[in-house]
């Protein structure tokens, strides 16, 4: 289901969209309880996400960014971040301070996720759909009241 890139920028507004935009599967928020993702970490998640600009290159923020970013400490970044990591939601791999690149900070990979995603999506839709039928079907059986 192809969107029209018009439709964003009527939504959000050029101004908002400066910086860009950031895709996020819903079935990530849907299954939030279920991978027991806390509200700190879904938001660790989308700052990551957000860093993700090529699939085959892990983001790297900076801890102290994320955490001004989200007004939380360092401190409840690094141990949300090891709460996904333990999870087995995301993986980090530390750099050396001497990295041209990464200069010390971690890349995140957040390939554990998508798999788990692609394994948990289709059951949801699918219930999802179920119920939606259903609801369907009672509003029709509702209709021969009228």
């Amino acid at each position: 289901m192809e969107k029209k890139p018009e439709r964003i920028v009527e939504k959000w507004g050029s101004p908002a969209l400066e910086m860009g935009w950031t895709a996020i599967p819903t079935t990530l928020l849907f299954l939030q309880n279920q991978l027991t993702i806390t509200p700190l970490g879904l938001n660790i998640i989308l700052n990551l996400v957000a860093h993700w600009w090529d699939v085959n290159e892990k983001p790297y923020p900076a801890q102290e960014a994320l955490a001004a970013r989200m007004g939380v400490s360092k401190r409840s970044i690094q141990r949300e971040m090891k709460t996904l990591i333990d999870r087995g939601l995301i993986s980090k791999k530390p750099s050396s301070a001497s990295h041209p690149k990464y200069r010390g900070r971690n890349t995140y990979d957040l390939s554990p996720l998508v798999k788990l995603l692609e394994e948990l999506s289709p059951p949801l839709v699918a219930s999802m759909k179920k119920r939606k039928d259903a609801a369907s079907r009672s509003a029709l059986d509702e209709s021969d009241w009228d």
